[in-house]
């Protein structure tokens, strides 16, 4: 019998492994259903009649399938977290909580638990559900001093919060992070840990743990760091110990997914088990045993994330079949996958990991499989494929093509961005990762067998990881290794989705005029992409970002330029320029700045700019003339120096044109400018857009608005900036009387410790305006203007 694969059969029969089942329209048809679901909540007994209906009517028994396996995922598909009315829960109140570990995440500055309820949650919360689960990210060493494993059981003291949803166009939406990973409440700061209870007897998720924590002590040993870092972040999808910079190029340059344990991982690993297991002797099914039990090991030692787990099903299928001497589909073993994964946990559906890792692997079988065998076809490609590094280096350029077009609508729907060096990064990146996954595998095995072996191993190893980070810093260096193209839409994505599937038929053999207009059709829908911004309506757009207690105003000019006035709060341990501002503007597609305003030197107003100064390039830093030197102002200005961004200090009287919009600066003036508080020294601008007005306060206070009320009736204004977050120190009845506003915004952090807004000034506000936008509970705001009205853009 002809042998395979390191040593199993080669199939000499044409009888498939899954015969005729359709198995990737079944899995299209569960995810379809598992979408309905999701979206519109119907009983269960709608969709049971629907399945049954379909058995009883069709005619063909592939379609009662694809029906059945509809109604299946209408059945089992989880509600919509955003649709849920929520358990009301205190978050002043303290807690004293039960619970069972479940998982443990130590970084160098914070520890990651994950809690199954036992008891202390409040009646209300537990009467809406027997299960929950907590979520606790601690930043302080209280927890990080405890060797903590799942399957303890902790007594703990804290606040209990519900996670908060997307609150920016564009933003990370958290809750549906967490729901997306059962997990359904949140213990805030300051946490008092009671005692520990540790685990007697088995508990598979810590036996895992602790042989996760001694891999990882193993490789620092071996490597040190930062090589140890990535080696685990290779091995295990543990990226907690690689340096954030070296995690922000890595994805920029599009290779973040060996990062993700996927089928790369998998495959090298399944290599060396099959390697092996071909010295053990047994026989095939005895060998097909071993590498399918190793490869189940790996699964649930890597963390069992939808990439794994896809990965795992499909080379052990594929492995099965070519054992049991049958042919392999490999898009049957991709549908299989889907399968299995959605029906243990549908909710995987929405994760970002699922749609990635599916993407890919149907990018490389439509695009790839289909490329590679129409360039055997010709001469010329016949003759590279007769030569190994030709046929290598081809091969390896193909697969990559065909990941990043088959990723391409999901990259661009949750990152904004793809990699202009994609191609070449992967094909640098990709054989050093697989070399590196399986230099780690082999130098633990032959530690078992001889520790100084291994050691040698780790030193090959070492040189591999140092070779890989060099190339990414290398590569990192070229310019522009992103173009954003921003929130491509539900429209576009299903046009790219299309263009994806038509791209392989380009370089079919045969009809050169369908291929010229297909060319055409591909090439004109990236076109249409980048440049639909040119084809929207003349309006100025404004958008009031939720920046927790800080502000951040994004200005979205009618001739299609941009101006940013603020940018929200920067703390040691949140940066709203990093978290908040950049995320929005990469979902506009936004890559330039024409100004960016700091409307008074405070960490809450400038403390985005610095990270934003390094991210995009400014044409102008707009400022206040009031002088104030602190550690973050200073750092600011002198980053705009040294990147060459013009500084202009505005005052009262300026007037400036942006194209049709006009920005009179109405304070301050020189008395404000040297006043001892810097909130009066606030800019204080007026926007007009036609008929249509924005008033702008900074955090400007009383002082400030008597003043201002010496202008009039050119104080008067469509819509009112709140100054100062709304505090008790601003917002008079005069001024608001002289301003006339319909609509006013607070720009305001949610529970912040100033008590901002006052709620006098609220009363003020609702009392004279039709609106009052709060940003801590509604979340950002959207302003639209065709210069005679103002609309309010319904952006979730």
């Amino acid at each position: 019998m002809p042998l395979g694969l390191k040593g199993l059969p080669v199939p000499k029969t044409d009888l498939p492994l899954f015969r005729q089942v359709p198995l990737v329209p079944i899995a299209l048809a569960l995810c379809a259903g598992l979408i309905a679901g999701f979206h519109f909540a119907l009983p269960w007994w709608a969709w049971a009649a629907t399945a049954l209906t379909a058995l009883l009517l069709a005619r063909r028994w592939e379609s009662a399938l694809l029906v059945v396996a509809l109604a299946a995922g209408g059945w089992l598909a989880p509600g919509d977290p955003r649709n849920l009315s929520p358990p009301p829960v205190d978050p002043t109140r303290q807690h004293v909580l039960k619970g069972i570990v479940r998982q443990v995440h130590v970084a160098p500055d914070r520890t990651q638990l994950t809690l199954k309820f036992l008891a202390g949650l409040p009646d209300s919360v537990v009467a809406r559900r027997g299960l929950w689960r907590i979520y606790h990210d601690q930043r302080q060493p209280t927890l990080q001093e405890q060797a903590l494993l799942p399957g303890d059981t902790l007594l703990l003291q804290g606040r209990l919060a519900r996670p908060r949803g997307r609150r920016n166009p564009n933003g990370f939406d958290y809750r549906f992070y967490l729901w997306s990973r059962g997990i359904d409440l949140l213990i805030r700061e300051p946490v008092v840990l009671l005692a520990v209870d540790p685990h007697r007897g088995f508990h598979l998720s810590r036996v895992t743990a602790q042989l996760r924590r001694g891999i990882r002590a193993r490789l620092e040993h071996w490597l040190g760091q930062p090589q140890a870092g990535l080696a685990v972040g290779l091995l295990l999808g543990d990226r907690g110990g690689i340096d954030a910079g070296f995690r922000r190029r890595i994805n920029d340059l599009g290779v973040g997914h060996i990062l993700a344990v996927s089928g790369l991982h998998v495959g090298f690993v399944a290599l060396v088990l099959l390697t092996l297991a071909r010295i053990v002797p047994i026989g095939r099914k005895g060998r097909l045993a071993i590498v399918g039990l190793g490869l189940l090991g790996y699964v649930v030692l890597t963390g069992a994330s939808a990439s794994v787990v896809r990965a795992g099903i499909m080379a052990f299928l594929a492995l099965w079949g070519l054992t049991s001497e049958r042919q392999v589909s490999l898009w049957n073993l991709l549908g299989a996958a889907a399968i299995a994964t959605l029906l243990i946990s549908p909710k995987t559906l929405f994760t970002a990991s699922f749609q990635l890792s599916f993407a890919a692997v149907a990018g490389i079988l439509h695009v790839s499989l289909r490329l590679r065998g129409w360039i055997r076809a010709t001469p010329r490609g016949a003759w590279l494929y007769q030569h190994r590094a030709a046929r290598y280096g081809l091969d390896l350029l193909l697969i990559s093509l065909g990941a990043q077009v088959g990723t391409l609508p999901v990259t661009l729907s949750i990152f904004h961005a793809f990699s202009a060096y994609a191609l070449l990064a992967n094909l640098l990146a990709v054989p050093l990762a697989g070399f590196a996954v399986v230099g780690g595998a082999v130098s633990f095995v032959a530690a078992a067998v001889w520790p100084a072996l291994g050691d040698i191993f780790a030193q090959a190893l070492w040189l591999d990881l140092t070779v890989l980070m060099l190339a990414v810093e290398q590569l990192s260096r070229l310019p522009h290794p992103q173009v954003l193209v921003g929130q491509p839409g539900v429209a576009a994505t299903l046009i790219l989705l299309a263009a994806a599937a038509g791209l392989p038929y380009l370089f079919k053999p045969g009809r050169p005029r369908w291929r010229l207009r297909l060319a055409a059709l591909v090439l004109l829908i990236p076109g249409v992409l980048v440049w639909r911004s040119a084809f929207s309506p003349r309006e100025l757009r404004v958008t009031f970002l939720d920046v927790g207690q800080g502000d951040a105003i994004h200005l979205a000019l009618p001739d299609g330029s941009h101006v940013l006035l603020d940018a929200g709060v920067w703390t040691p341990r949140f940066d709203a320029g990093e978290r908040v501002v950049w995320p929005y503007l990469r979902g506009q597609g936004i890559g330039r700045l024409a100004v960016a305003a700091i409307s008074h030197p405070q960490a809450d107003h400038l403390g985005g700019l610095p990270y934003l100064l390094q991210q995009l390039p400014i044409g102008e830093l707009w400022d206040s003339p009031h002088q104030v030197s602190n550690t973050l102002y200073d750092w600011t200005r002198h980053l705009a120096d040294s990147l060459g961004v013009p500084i202009r200090r505005l005052q009262a009287g300026d007037f400036l044109s942006l194209g049709a919009v006009d920005i009179l600066v109405l304070s301050p003036d020189s008395a404000a400018a040297t006043a001892a508080n810097v909130n009066n020294a606030s800019l204080v601008m007026l926007l007009r857009y036609g008929q249509s007005s924005l008033l702008l306060m900074g955090d400007a206070e009383r002082s400030v608005e008597r003043r201002l009320l010496a202008y009039g009736e050119l104080l008067q204004a469509d819509w009112l900036k709140v100054g100062h977050h709304g505090s008790a120190t601003s917002s008079t009845a005069a001024f608001l009387q002289a301003v006339g506003a319909r609509g006013a915004v607070i720009s305001v952090g949610a529970r912040n410790v100033y008590r901002h807004p006052s709620p006098e000034v609220v009363e003020r506000l609702r009392a004279t305006m039709a609106v009052v936008h709060r940003t801590d509970l509604d979340g950002a705001l959207v302003l639209r203007s065709d210069g005679y009205d103002w609309t309010t853009v319904k952006w979730r």
